[in-house]
């Protein structure tokens, strides 16, 4: 081969490999993808509007909104944006869900433009200070009848805010609001039931539970639960669910579930599935008729500060049928 031309062949690979690795241009830009909330109390109101645009010379289909944990709620206006198009992405954070200090979280839009895949990443980073809490500060409700549940309203500051109402958005809920108290830290405590009417339908519901205070600050708290009403069962559940709440330097104790049948009959337990790795499941046969769960949570397996998960309860007697069982544990 003549110099000249190995010396040009010599030239051209390393511009070809340049030409292969060149980075893919973004199509959807965001002039401010990170917004810095500052300092903001728990409780209250925290959302931001983003706003970004399609650069790129085609169309551009948004696939997938991914949220970094279940406290963001997103709302897009558009899955498909034409060229030079601006679409807008709500973010609203549960800030009662999460507990005090630094946060970022993100939503991650997945878009797809021609054959390429690509994403973009928002961020809303606040630091939250804790005087107002709700334990737990959401609720999942199983069930096959009518039920109540309690959640507790936190005021950490001298003087408490006064509640009004506590109005739920399910005709087939009632609430009933305790009395004040005061715990020897200090702390306010009110108590709040729950209570899911025997005609719920069957099915899947997502409600929302608002605390109305007379407090301009915390004017309206609001607190999301979901019932899950199924068929009757032949077995049920006594506790029908189970709640921790621990300080963080003590051992977490153990918890009995006992299972028994509306009829007469011995109940068998196939098999125990958790929905998370931190719980541990041992069952036997007995007392009588009935059978036994015991219930362990391994604390070192916690992300954060409080879990929120399920134990389904597989039954081979006296019918094939599954029992959930919620489980929650707050370490404080």
């Amino acid at each position: 081969m003549p110099r000249r031309a190995s010396v040009l062949l010599a030239l051209s690979v390393p511009m070809v490999l340049l030409l292969g690795t060149a980075p893919v241009r973004a199509e959807l830009e965001c002039l401010q993808s990170v917004v810095d909330k500052g300092e903001v109390r728990s409780g209250l109101p925290l959302a931001q509007r983003f706003l970004f645009c399609n650069r790129g010379p085609g169309p551009v289909e948004i696939t997938d909104v991914r949220p970094s944990c279940g406290c963001l709620a997103p709302k897009l206006d558009k899955r498909v944006l034409q060229a030079g198009e601006t679409g807008e992405l709500l973010l609203e954070v549960n800030t009662l869900t999460q507990p005090a200090g630094l946060h970022s979280w993100r939503i991650t839009l997945r878009y797809q433009c021609g054959e390429a895949e690509q994403e973009l990443s928002l961020y809303i980073r606040a630091r939250l200070v804790t005087e107002i809490t709700v334990e737990p500060p959401s609720l999942a409700i199983y069930t096959d009848t009518a039920i109540r549940h309690e959640i507790t309203l936190i005021d950490r500051r001298t003087e408490p805010l006064i509640v009004r109402a506590v109005p739920t958005s399910s005709p087939y809920v009632r609430t009933h609001l305790g009395e004040l108290r005061r715990d020897d830290a200090g702390h306010w405590h009110r108590t709040i039931q729950v209570e899911v009417l025997a005609d719920c339908p069957e099915g899947t519901h997502t409600e929302t539970l608002r605390i109305c205070t007379s407090d301009p600050l915390y004017s309206e708290l609001k607190v999301p639960f979901t019932i899950v009403k199924h068929a009757r069962h032949r077995v049920s559940a006594t506790p029908a669910s189970v709640v921790l709440s621990q300080p963080a330097n003590q051992p977490l104790p153990a918890r009995i579930v006992l299972l028994s049948a509306a009829e007469e009959g011995e109940v068998h337990i196939d098999h125990v599935e958790s929905d998370h790795p931190a719980i541990d499941c041992r069952w036997a046969p007995g007392p009588g008729h009935q059978a036994t769960l015991k219930i362990r949570i391994d604390r070192q397996q916690i992300p954060g500060d409080r879990l929120r998960a399920a134990v389904h309860v597989h039954l081979s007697q006296p019918a094939a049928e599954t029992i959930t069982i919620p489980v929650s544990c707050l370490l404080h």
